[in-house]
């Protein structure tokens, strides 16, 4: 009788050699052991150079805000020659709220400054001692708008008719009084003083009489409260006068 071998007798079976596969590649004790090693070594570097390495991360973007904010701030004032700034006096309507402009401000020397106060300082004692009724009324308005607290209370007063010293009732309709300035000397910021003459002359009379006299005048610049267009014109500088005395010289050349 013949044996038949079976072909599948000596074919190894997979399974078999799978298995003795994966038990080669199971991790043995020493390769824990060097797997836990290198992850601690990877603990510590990072622990101990990681903060390092973020610091230096930090400088950098700060070096770099830093020259970004350099570079703007150069590039900023390059421009500054390209801009120039204008100011100028304007007068806003209130019913209609149009808005004109009226002159440009610039800023003056120190002589021009003291030329124009000592032009508003004569063109204020020439028109109040001025005496001549053909312009007297617009001449009187114009320096009490020039006027305030006690200038302007001493020049109403004066020009009440129940006044001992009303002026129609001491020189008549007849008369004029002509004004010459002399001179102004700054004698502090605010206050000047003035010297004038006067001359009294009449219709009738050939004859006229002249006097010396010192005004001290104190006054101020206040350009905000001149509201109308027409008082800018006037008075572009807002200059008012805030106190008023009349001295005679005594002495006489």
């Amino acid at each position: 009788v013949r044996h038949l071998q079976h072909p599948e007798t000596n074919r190894t079976h997979p399974i078999s050699a799978d298995r003795g596969s994966l038990q080669q590649r199971r991790p043995t004790p020493k390769m824990k052991s060097q797997t836990s090693q290198d992850q601690s070594d990877a603990f510590a570097v990072d622990f101990i150079y990681g903060p390092r390495r973020r610091e230096r991360f930090a400088y950098f973007v700060a070096a770099a805000g830093v020259l970004v904010g350099l570079a703007g701030m150069v590039a900023g004032a390059s421009l500054f020659p390209l801009k120039s700034i204008e100011t100028f006096v304007v007068v806003v309507d209130k019913e209609t709220g149009q808005m004109d402009r009226v002159a440009a401000v610039q800023a003056l020397s120190l002589s021009e400054s003291d030329a124009i106060i000592q032009a508003n300082l004569v063109a204020y004692v020439d028109d109040r001692e001025t005496y001549d009724l053909t312009d007297g009324e617009q001449r009187i308005n114009s320096v009490l708008e020039r006027s305030d607290e006690d200038a302007a209370r001493t020049l109403r007063d004066l020009w009440t008719s129940s006044n001992e010293d009303y002026p129609i009732a001491v020189y008549g309709r007849d008369a004029v009084i002509e004004v010459v300035i002399k001179s102004v000397n700054q004698i502090e910021p605010g206050v000047a003083q003035v010297r004038f003459t006067r001359t009294l002359r009449r219709a009738r009379d050939t004859r006229s009489v002249t006097r010396s006299y010192v005004a001290t005048v104190g006054y101020a610049f206040e350009p905000e409260t001149r509201q109308r267009l027409q008082d800018v014109w006037a008075n572009p500088l807002g200059f008012v006068v805030t106190s008023y005395r009349v001295d005679a010289e005594t002495l006489e050349n």
